[in-house]
């Protein structure tokens, strides 16, 4: 990886005069959200948190006698872009010992998207795979 010592790399970068404080709207991430795909294999509800001013994603994977609960992982938080204040993306990691899953989600038009990128540690020879599920606030 390249390192320089560029301040910005693009005009999004840059700090306008109407610079808001980041992280203040946050009310459309928060709570609970379902998998529209009720035949989903894959995550089947999430949950964005708010404890003591940090930020957690709870999540639940599809199995077939219900779910499986993750727990709950520190999230990163997004904007969309450098001088809003509305929250309105995240990252997230899972380490379940045989998988990694690195979590991307986004809100658009009041639907969250999210990705996920799973690699397998457990030597299993599975193929590393990425997925995409739309979820609706419960």
């Amino acid at each position: 990886m390249q390192t320089t010592n560029l301040a910005y790399s693009k005009k999004d970068d840059i700090i306008s005069e109407f610079y808001h404080e980041w992280g203040t709207n946050m009310e459309t991430l928060l709570g609970e959200w379902k998998n529209v795909n009720p035949k989903t294999g894959q995550i089947s509800r999430v949950e964005i948190l708010s404890k003591e001013g940090d930020t957690f994603l709870h999540c639940h994977g599809k199995v077939d006698d219900g779910e499986q609960d993750w727990g709950e992982t520190p999230c990163e938080l997004f904007s969309d872009n450098v001088g809003s204040p509305t929250i309105e993306g995240f990252m997230a990691s899972y380490n379940l010992g045989f998988v990694q899953i690195e979590i991307v989600g986004n809100i658009k038009y009041g639907v969250m998207v999210v990705q996920s990128y799973n690699t397998f540690k457990d030597g299993s020879n599975r193929n590393n795979y990425i997925a995409r599920e739309f979820f609706c606030k419960k």
